[in-house]
């Protein structure tokens, strides 16, 4: 297959579907065979989760930056161009790279053969293969175990976030099938970092590791709880927090978001840093990975991106309710007015959000906008259900990043619901 620019890359796999024959997992492994192994000697953090998983990869590539090493990190979706998703210590991958490793992956395959994120992952290991990284930080795309991700066959260790009902034609109608897809990146004599919160998660993933390493007596199995970490203080952009267990006593960390779930992404990516210190595999150095900590800014995510506007890459029940928490602490702080901006994809439960963020009471008015294309909803359905919830104003915009990029109101601003939507504010913002 021939490509002859960056541009026609980029094409070529927006025009690819989500999904090829067999299981992704079974077509990566078939593509990095094919390159040679090419991963077999690289170190990676393979990460998997609902909502967190993004924001957790991005502290531990932070937190080992700041410890001295060259640090890949792997993520999706991106909000504004597809080279977000490759990065070496902060930086993109350049146009040039992407289409260089591109072409040798390309160069191994039959069009058609493959899907969208098998690709896109292959030219990353490529990539960071050339650039001789020391850890790749690598984030399942969806659910774990037949994710292409999982063809990564012995991480230096895995991290689950957290579990809750999203893609459930895929991965399953309750959250033990999901919890059981996610624990899927559990494999033998790998340590295990993982958000106990849930009950029903802990057990399935307690279960699938002692299936896996049933042959042996490894128990390198770490739960992280809320018992384990508490906020000592909230101000506009920032929370202290407190973290205490075998490895930290009642250590303090900074996290530059307002997003309260980031305490929760840090203390699994501190936990983790602290198992692989304990196993040889890095340095502990604690001034260090509070840098790191600290230096984290995941875009979408409970970002203030310009005076009183704040943007939330929430987009399903559990998103939206973390996004809830993390609104209401910011109201509280200063006791002004507040306005929301929200738009949803189809295949969202979005009557839910909406009854959700309207029972808040966190907001005193309602700005809908769509986004989406292909799987967009209507503006006049999110207003009816909007209407059916509330009496409170619900007004319809065309273009939401002019929208924030035009705002200079006193009150607050919140947008959420959906990627889509940070995506589009990004775009125009930047």
């Amino acid at each position: 297959m021939f490509f002859g620019s960056y541009k026609e890359v980029v094409s070529y796999l927006d025009n690819l579907g989500q999904f090829a024959k067999g299981t992704g997992v079974e077509r990566e492994r078939i593509l990095l065979d094919r390159l040679n192994k090419i991963d077999m000697n690289l170190k990676f953090i393979h990460v998997a989760g609902t909502n967190g998983k993004g924001s957790t990869c991005a502290f531990l590539a932070n937190s080992l930056e700041c410890l001295g090493f060259k640090v890949g990190l792997f993520t999706s979706p991106h909000l504004v161009k597809i080279n977000e998703r490759i990065k070496i210590n902060g930086e993109d991958i350049s146009d040039e790279d992407f289409y260089n490793c591109f072409k040798k992956v390309a160069s191994v395959i039959s069009d058609g053969e493959f899907a969208y994120f098998d690709l896109i992952m292959a030219t990353a290991i490529v990539y960071y293969t050339q650039k001789c990284v020391d850890i790749i930080v690598l984030e399942t795309g969806l659910g774990g175990k037949l994710d292409a991700s999982n063809a990564i066959k012995s991480p230096i260790c895995s991290i689950i976030t957290g579990v809750s009902l999203e893609h459930t034609a895929i991965l399953g109608d309750t959250i033990e099938k999901i919890a059981s897809e996610k624990a899927g990146i559990i494999k033998p004599n790998v340590p295990v970092i993982f958000n106990a919160n849930d009950k029903k998660v802990a057990e399935v993933v307690n279960n699938r590791f002692k299936e896996v390493n049933k042959d042996s007596d490894y128990n390198k199995i770490f739960p992280v709880t809320k018992e384990m970490y508490h906020i000592k203080e909230i101000s506009l952009g920032n929370i202290d927090f407190f973290i205490d267990n075998d490895y930290y006593r009642n250590d303090c960390f900074f996290v530059g978001s307002n997003g309260i779930y980031q305490v929760l992404n840090a203390s699994l990516c501190l936990m983790a840093l602290a198992v692989l210190a304990k196993d040889g595999l890095i340095n502990f150095n604690k001034d260090a990975i509070k840098e790191g900590i600290k230096k984290t800014k995941w875009p979408g995510r409970m970002e203030l991106v310009k005076r009183n506007v704040f943007i939330d890459g929430g987009h399903n029940p559990e998103g939206v309710s973390r996004f809830i928490e993390s609104a209401r602490s910011i109201l509280e702080l200063d006791k002004k007015r507040a306005k929301l901006l929200f738009s949803v994809v189809s295949d969202k439960d979005y009557t839910h959000m909406i009854k959700d963020l309207v029972e808040s009471n966190c907001f005193d008015e309602y700005i809908i906008t769509v986004v989406g294309g292909l799987r967009k909803v209507s503006a006049d359905v999110i207003k009816d259900i909007f209407n059916r919830f509330t009496d409170k104003k619900v007004t319809v915009i065309d273009d939401a990043g002019e929208f924030i990029d035009t705002y200079e109101g006193n009150d607050y601003l919140f947008a959420v619901g959906s990627l889509y939507l940070v995506g589009e504010i990004k775009r125009t913002i930047n």
